[in-house]
């Protein structure tokens, strides 16, 4: 299966614009942070202009209100962005996979309860129940600048968990599924049971869809970091800058671009670049993620069609055997009756 994703241009895309984004985010501060200038005022086709600096006055993205370049912001928050995402749906998926063995084999009457649970929550927005259980933090953290540790990783934890309970309904379904498949049916006659039941034939059957399903978690994250961003809700907390003379606005302490868009959406109708920059980052990266989700199911639902056609291949050949042995048997007898004659 591997041998074959790699062979799909569309994973190839998505996987090079990710891992290089990583590569160039990583190299910020090292190599590239010490060369970002901040600008204040300069002269641009005889005129003196001052942040924040439209595309066209400072190539390629233009700067924020402060006269920072916004290629800087999409440099370095990416790796915040991106890792963070991918953390959050990787524990997502691994511990809904957990926590759906356990249920399946040890909590099955509560199982029918949490489901129908789960399912009438599912008209709530999951940015609504995010930015209730996160935005009390912002109240308690006197100096975020000290604590951006901590309210990354609480940030992280109720992510984390709010994302588990539609997955854990999901998997369980799945799992089902799998154990009334006759090879596991016929693994438990043979004896097996337990953790090796599930590590090899549950899991090996559902590891393609596990990562398929991985995937699919990295856009649903980054699409919810982008409303706590409207939100003002920012990864790593936020800290107070003074814009202007008696002006301050939040501004993200780690960069992440869904802060960046909720912090400049007061910039629509005067410097829409500053939100359409991070937004098309975020844009991109999602894309990247689809490309790359497509191509594992086309390679997914390939190697079932070949599965498919060998099985039918082969119920053709026993077909040409049989009615080979019909003939020559048929044959035998006629020449068997024609000898007696």
């Amino acid at each position: 299966m591997l041998k074959d994703l790699w062979k799909q241009p569309q994973f190839l895309i998505g996987f090079l614009f990710i891992t290089g984004l990583l590569a160039l985010s990583f190299l910020y501060e090292p190599f590239i942070e010490e060369k970002v200038k901040m600008y204040s005022f300069f002269k641009h086709n005889g005129e003196t202009v001052g942040p924040p600096f439209t595309p066209a006055e400072l190539p390629p993205f233009g700067s924020d209100r402060l006269g920072l370049p916004l290629w800087s912001y999409v440099i370095q928050g990416a790796k915040f962005t991106i890792v963070i995402g991918l953390i959050i749906s990787l524990l997502q998926v691994i511990l809904a996979f957990s926590l759906s063995v356990l249920f399946i084999n040890f909590f099955k009457k509560v199982q029918r309860v949490f489901e129908e649970l789960v399912e009438s929550m599912v008209y709530i927005p999951m940015a609504v129940i995010a930015f209730m259980l996160l935005s009390p933090i912002s109240f308690v953290i006197d100096e975020p600048e000290k604590a951006f540790v901590e309210v990354l990783s609480i940030q992280i934890f109720i992510l984390t968990l709010i994302g588990i309970p539609p997955l854990i309904v999901v998997l369980s379904k799945e799992i089902k599924k799998v154990l009334q498949e006759e090879f596991v049916l016929s693994a438990r006659t043979l004896g097996a049971s337990g953790f090796s039941l599930y590590r090899r034939h549950v899991l090996r059957n559902l590891f393609p869809r596990l990562i398929l399903l991985f995937f699919q978690r990295n856009v649903a994250v980054l699409i919810l970091f982008a409303h706590l961003g409207f939100l003002e809700i920012f990864l790593g907390g936020a800290v107070e800058r003074e814009i202007m003379m008696g002006v301050t606005r939040l501004f993200s302490l780690s960069n992440e671009w869904a802060g960046n868009i909720g912090k400049a959406y007061f910039e629509l109708m005067v410097a829409p670049w500053i939100l359409f920059v991070p937004l098309i980052a975020l844009s991109f990266t999602v894309l990247s993620y689809n490309l790359m989700a497509t191509s594992l199911q086309r390679v997914l639902l390939g190697d079932k069609a070949r599965l498919k056609r060998n099985r039918k291949g082969d119920g053709e050949q026993k077909i040409s055997v049989s009615m080979e042995g019909v003939e020559s048997e048929m044959f035998v007898r006629e020449s068997e009756e024609s000898y007696k004659g």
